[in-house]
């Protein structure tokens, strides 16, 4: 991909970030476990991701603008062993990207095509991506520009429902911190910081190919916090409808919601807006992956034409999609007890902040080493010509 001729705004950047932060998020409930106060679990988890990738993605962005993240870690811990953990990571981006196609096909199929097989439902969303994907970077932030408005919109609709419809009482918020913090940290730890927000470890693959004449990593973070506070209406909503009771044993509890509240008595069964939904901020996200495993691919390969790579990753994603687990209830359970664990906890956390320690200590040593060098031409530079001078003036008299 020709970084000089990338062209995406900030805007765009703003909008594709918040897509793909809401992505499953929005039909999944985050941080039900701490029953009414999940909002707070929400803000915390926003807070620790957004210091996270502003000070160490941010701080490796800053010192490899041009490379992506699989590039710099053969810079920094060197060929053969970055180019292993850079595999190491397209397998994950490629894991991770089945595992969103799953969740989008089991919630669609649960919600509304429950006759559709798993496998055309797949596909369909594969195709769309892929060639979104093939028109390249800029049309895919272009794209997410125009369905962010489309779910603002919504979102907007759905606030006015839970504020105006009777069936909504936000009494059912309270008390706040009833039980005390420690439901809040358990339901905090692992799963609510690295779903949505230690995912932002896959953007690290895109900022070397935006347009530099803006700040990409707070534009992040904002749209960070943003996606945060879209989740927190989401957990109102989904509260002040059903109660804690039920909005904690529902599978998809904002899809329960939306077909209960109405409003005026014409203004009712709005589930069809939660599938809406569910597809626009999935396609972001599983695209967001994809795309990021076919970079990576391409820069580990070395293939100069990424669009190349496109047919097989996707015939991997489809494959691992059907395979990844047997049944909903499996998916979800191996999504929350081993994958934070074993997966997402060390590649969105430890190995970014030990690749940012090595780089840093390397251009310390780097910058030292440059600086010793020049003291020593310095004062042998001195020396030489006071010597060449005594020469001089021995000579002239």
């Amino acid at each position: 991909m020709n970084q000089s001729v990338i062209r995406i705004g900030p805007l765009h950047l703003f909008a594709w970030v918040t897509l793909f932060e809401l992505g499953t998020a929005v039909v999944i409930p985050v941080g039900i476990e701490a029953k009414q106060d999940a909002w707070i679990v929400i803000l915390l988890g926003c807070l620790i991701g957004v210091a996270f990738f502003a000070g160490v993605s941010g701080m490796l962005y800053k010192l490899y603008p041009n490379l992506p993240l699989t590039a710099y870690m053969r810079r920094i811990i060197g060929p053969v062993p970055g180019w292993l953990l850079g595999f190491a990571y397209l397998l994950y981006f490629i894991y991770i990207a089945s595992r969103d196609v799953r969740d989008f096909v089991d919630l669609l199929s649960a919600a509304a095509y429950d006759v559709t097989p798993m496998f055309a439902l797949a596909v369909f969303m594969l195709i769309a991506v892929s060639y979104t994907i093939y028109l390249g970077i800029e049309v895919f932030g272009r794209t997410a520009f125009l369905f962010f408005l489309i779910c603002c919109g919504l979102f907007l609709l759905i606030v006015v429902l839970a504020v105006f419809s009777q069936m909504s009482d936000s009494r059912r918020m309270l008390p706040v911190l009833g039980e005390g913090w420690h439901p809040v940290m358990k339901a905090l730890f692992p799963t609510s910081i690295t779903f949505p927000y230690g995912e932002m470890i896959v953007m690290t693959m895109f900022l070397p190919y935006l347009n530099r004449t803006f700040k990409a990593v707070p534009i992040c973070s904002g749209a960070i916090v943003f996606s945060a506070i879209m989740l927190c209406i989401v957990t109102f909503v989904n509260i002040s409808v059903l109660g804690i009771e039920i909005a904690s044993r529902a599978t998809f509890p904002l899809f329960t919601s939306l077909s209960r509240l109405r409003l005026a008595e014409f203004i009712q069964r709005l589930d069809a807006i939660v599938l809406f939904l569910l597809i626009i901020t999935s396609f972001f996200k599983i695209g967001t992956f994809m795309f990021a495993s076919i970079l990576a691919a391409s820069d580990l390969f070395r293939v100069k034409n990424y669009r190349t790579l496109i047919t097989p990753i996707g015939l991997i994603i489809l494959f691992t999609t059907l395979t990844v687990s047997g049944s909903l209830t499996e998916h979800l359970q191996e999504g929350l007890k081993i994958v934070p664990y074993y997966l997402h906890l060390p590649l969105q956390f430890a190995i970014p902040a030990g690749l940012l320690l090595i780089g840093l200590m390397r251009r310390g040593s780097r910058t030292s080493g440059s600086t010793g060098t020049s003291g020593t031409s310095g004062s042998s530079g001195s020396t030489g010509t006071s010597g060449s001078s005594g020469s001089s003036s021995a000579s002239s008299s």
